[in-house]
């Protein structure tokens, strides 16, 4: 499927309350993505550096007060960094897997949480991973404003919302800098995530 087919599948399951359809068709919309941005990188490759180099677009959509690009989880999942402690990329790149019945990626396993008052963005415990699915808004955001989407196409119905701006996806395909600066100008403190207790249970995947 297109990235647009990708989009508009995730966002009717969003609208079900489908929260695993949601997630794993954001996934998916991120990889086509990555795809065309690094088409010469592997699958694992080309998907982290597409969530890394989109960190800040994911972040805003998710949890604007938290700083993903610092933040590191203890989570039994694979990782190319040079310290082993998974980011933000390898958790989502684990999730995607897990959700396609890789579950090797996620040995100790991944739930989806609803999208509800009072659900933590991230349960972990003792390498389990509970994700809540507003997850999915993030993976959107980076698929949706990226460059290399500029002409994918989706029904005119279709948006995000961010605090009180509306995106109609129609219409903001690959405009990422637009995004990005409205932001910006809110000026939004973020901090690293801190699990404290949980990196003594934690083991690097092998």
């Amino acid at each position: 499927m297109t990235v647009g087919d990708e989009v508009r599948e995730s966002l009717n399951g969003w609208s079900a309350r489908e929260w695993r359809q949601a997630v794993s068709h954001a996934c998916d919309a991120v990889d086509e993505t990555a795809r065309k941005r690094y088409p010469t990188l592997g699958v694992a490759a080309r998907f982290k550096r597409t969530v890394r180099d989109d960190v800040e677009v994911f972040q805003a959509m998710t949890a604007p007060d938290i700083d993903f690009a610092d933040s590191r989880f203890p989570v039994v999942v694979q990782t190319d960094l040079p310290d082993g402690r998974p980011d933000i990329a390898d958790l989502l790149f684990g999730v995607h897997r897990f959700l396609h019945g890789h579950e090797d990626e996620l040995p100790q396993g991944c739930e989806i949480a609803a999208h509800a008052d009072g659900v933590p963005m991230f349960h972990i415990s003792n390498g389990r991973l509970k994700l809540r699915a507003s997850a999915a808004l993030g993976l959107l955001g980076i698929a949706v404003f990226a460059p290399e989407n500029r002409d994918e196409v989706i029904p005119g119905s279709y948006q995000l919302g961010w605090q009180q701006n509306i995106f109609h996806v129609s219409s903001w395909w690959g405009w990422q800098n637009h995004f990005l600066e409205i932001v910006r100008n809110a000026g939004i403190a973020r901090s690293p995530l801190d699990f404290g207790p949980e990196w003594a249970n934690w083991e690097a995947l092998r």
